[in-house]
Formats: C-alpha cells, sequence, structure tokens
C-alpha cells in the first residue's frame, strides 16, 4: 500500500456506475451527487472545440491509463486499519490465498468511513495538451471537469454507523469460474463491495475549475491564456456548506430531515486524511 495525494478527488458511492474521464457538470449540493451534462470525448462536445481551436480534434488525445499501482486505502477520522486477525467466522475461509485482508476499527460516537481499492489505475486525459485547450472555452466557467479517475479490479465501501467495532474484510479467490469476491464479518447495510474483471468501476474522481484570471498585466488587454494550461484548472469547491460527521450541515439543519447514505458517505470521505 502507497500513501497518495487525493486532494480534490471525490468518492463515487456507485462505483458500478462509472463517472468516466472527460466530463464536465455540476455537484448537487443537497445530495452531493456529481450531475454529468456531458463528456469532452462526445462527438457534439467538438463545436465547442472548433469556436476557440478548429485545428484540435479530441479523437486525437484519448484517455490514457497508467500501471497498475498498489492496492489503496482511504478512511476518514475514526477509523484505524489493523492487520488482519482471524475470528470465530473465519475458520471456512482460505485466508492464505486472500489478495487482501486486513481489520479496521472505528470509534465509538463518530461516523467514519472507509474506501478500498484492489489493483487501482489511473485514467487521465494526456497531461499538458488538453486541458490548456479546454480552458478557452467559455461554457466551462463555473463547471467542474473530470480529468482523471481512477478505475480497479475490485473496490469495497464501508461507512460505521457510530458504534465501536471492528470490521473485517478479505479479497478471496470465488468459489466459481476465476473471479475474486469479497468476504466480511459485517453484514451491514452500510458496507458495499464489487469486483470488474475488467477494472472498469470508479469508485474516486477528480473533479476541477478553471482558476478565475481576473487580473491583467496592463489596462485594456484581455487576459493572458495559461501556460501551461494544466495549472490552471484547480481543486474546486462544490458548493455545500460545512458537514458534521453524519453529513448535516453544521452547525444548523432541518431536524426533520435524514441525508441518504450516499450524502454521509460522500461528504465523509472526501473530507477525509488518507491514513495508511
Amino acid at each position: 500500500m502507497r500513501q497518495a495525494n487525493t486532494s480534490g478527488f471525490f468518492a463515487n458511492w456507485d462505483p458500478e456506475a462509472p463517472i468516466k474521464v472527460g466530463s464536465y457538470g455540476r455537484f448537487d449540493p443537497d445530495t452531493t451527487r456529481f450531475t454529468v451534462l456531458g463528456n469532452i470525448y462526445d462527438p457534439e462536445f467538438q463545436a465547442l472545440l472548433d469556436a476557440v481551436d478548429g485545428r484540435f480534434t479530441m479523437s486525437d488525445y484519448p484517455p490514457e491509463l497508467d500501471p497498475v499501482e498498489q492496492d489503496m486505502i482511504i478512511t476518514s477520522s475514526g477509523a484505524r486499519k489493523h492487520p488482519f486477525a482471524l475470528g470465530p467466522d473465519a475458520k471456512k475461509e482460505n485466508f492464505k490465498k486472500a489478495s487482501f485482508k486486513m481489520n479496521f476499527k472505528f470509534l465509538s460516537g463518530k461516523r467514519s468511513a472507509v474506501l478500498i481499492m484492489h489493483k487501482p489505475r489511473l485514467q487521465h486525459v494526456p497531461r499538458n495538451k488538453v486541458l490548456e485547450v479546454l480552458y478557452r472555452i467559455p461554457e466551462f466557467n463555473g463547471l467542474f471537469i473530470v480529468p482523471s479517475v481512477y478505475k480497479c479490479r475490485a473496490w469495497s465501501i464501508y461507512l460505521s454507523s457510530k458504534l465501536e467495532e471492528t470490521v473485517s474484510v478479505a479479497l478471496l479467490p470465488s468459489k466459481v469460474g476465476f473471479d475474486l469476491e469479497w468476504w466480511s464479518n459485517s453484514n451491514s447495510d452500510f458496507l458495499r463491495q464489487g469486483t470488474d474483471r475488467d477494472g472498469f468501476a470508479s469508485p474516486f474522481f477528480c473533479a476541477q475549475q478553471k482558476l478565475p484570471l481576473i487580473r491583467r498585466y496592463m489596462r485594456g488587454l484581455p487576459t493572458p491564456d495559461p501556460d501551461p494550461g494544466d495549472q490552471f484548472w484547480i481543486d474546486g469547491y462544490p458548493g455545500w456548506e460545512p458537514v458534521d460527521e453524519d453529513g448535516y450541515d453544521d452547525p444548523v439543519w432541518e431536524d426533520d430531515y435524514e441525508p441518504p447514505t450516499a450524502r454521509v458517505w460522500r461528504r465523509i470521505i472526501c473530507k477525509s486524511t488518507p491514513q495508511w
């Protein structure tokens, strides 16, 4: 496992409904879901490109896929990683063949979350080539673009119940076929796990906004184009107010409103500090 810079990345509560590289849209401030309005690789997007650079075609710059990385674990505060320990329910399984196994201890009275990615690969638009041109498209003002997405072979998401507990997870060879399957000592509804033989699941995506250039070098001159353009796309502000560990707006929230699980999960994990 390795430590990674997760700044600007957001968790996808439903990794089997992938958010693709090149998507653009907005975050819903209430549900915190990312609403996709289009994709820079859609054929109809070419008209916006032609308006700023008639020689640039997105089909010439397809997404790039980096090599497989070490397994990644991202936790929020209140969750602690511990070595895998066999419990009474573990005797039925052959954990010696596990591709991944670990225990997570959750503190009492604190809502916490864990995201596990097995064999993640970062898919992204070509660096220092595409974003420079996209910066000049005025329709992107106020929108988010997804320049990179983590895809993985298998993923596991857990949202704690604010009780002190230890959750064990392991990734084992499937009893049927040549796939993988998850094992856990928890049967919580807030435990979500999945595998994807083709590695298309996307539990983690980056969303950035254009850096506003409001200062001009000389009066009457237009704002200069950034060089290189990648440096002028920054981690954006999704638009929701600060929230507590249960996903409620802090410090004031409607007493009769219960936020959906996806809202709680996304807000907790997106403001988390990586722990390894």
